[in-house]
């Protein structure tokens, strides 16, 4: 007898409508770092192969007291997560820890609105091949494409059952803890053979 494999259908809704989202502080001029500075900033630079992040990754700034206001409106707080608003790649992170960050114009910052949807699950479907492909279609311009709010927003997302985002996130983490294992592998053998190979002229 024939298996029948049953297909299942999520719902799917805007991005839009399950998230807040926003574009990052406007700097006038240069981001001025300053390793005692009181705010880690985070610039697109910051997000290239990171889909997590901690305040303590990232370069700081010294915010004046006097702008009190304009940091709080413009502070990421963990748990919300960030997409790059130009250039050809459009991976998304999440934020971790307990330190907020400044993030730059040149980053969207999603804020979840909708309890039926984890930002963990959304970092990772924003990172998959639909998404992507997503993206790179509905950009504009040529020498800096650029992807406006208004089509960020429409993005449809799947959302399935939350128990089925936990076991999603969960099979991704391990995915993730094995490239780093891998790296670290590979970055020891490549030491070792160096010795050897270094051994090898000295004879």
């Amino acid at each position: 007898m024939a298996l029948i494999k049953k297909t299942i259908i999520y719902m799917r809704k805007p991005l839009n409508t399950i998230a807040n989202i926003r574009a990052g502080y406007t700097f006038r001029g240069r981001v001025n770092e300053d390793p005692t500075g009181n705010i880690p900033v985070l610039q697109i630079k910051d997000l290239k192969d990171r889909v997590m992040l901690t305040g303590d990754q990232l370069p700081r700034i010294n915010w004046p007291d006097t702008k009190r206001a304009a940091k709080e409106a413009a502070t990421v707080q963990p748990g919300e997560i960030l997409l790059p608003a130009r250039g050809e790649y459009y991976r998304a992170s999440i934020l971790l820890g307990d330190e907020p960050v400044i993030a730059t114009s040149q980053l969207f910052v999603l804020r979840l609105t909708s309890k039926k949807i984890t930002p963990e699950y959304l970092n990772w479907y924003l990172n998959q091949s639909t998404a992507q492909h997503y993206f790179q279609t509905h950009r504009s311009g040529t020498s800096m494409p650029m992807l406006n709010k208004q089509s960020l927003g429409a993005l449809p997302v799947a959302i399935p059952p939350l128990s089925t985002q936990e076991k999603i996130v969960s099979v991704q983490r391990c995915w993730e803890q094995e490239q780093q294992l891998t790296k670290q592998l590979l970055a020891n053998r490549e030491q070792m053979l160096n010795g050897i190979f270094q051994q090898l002229l000295e004879q």
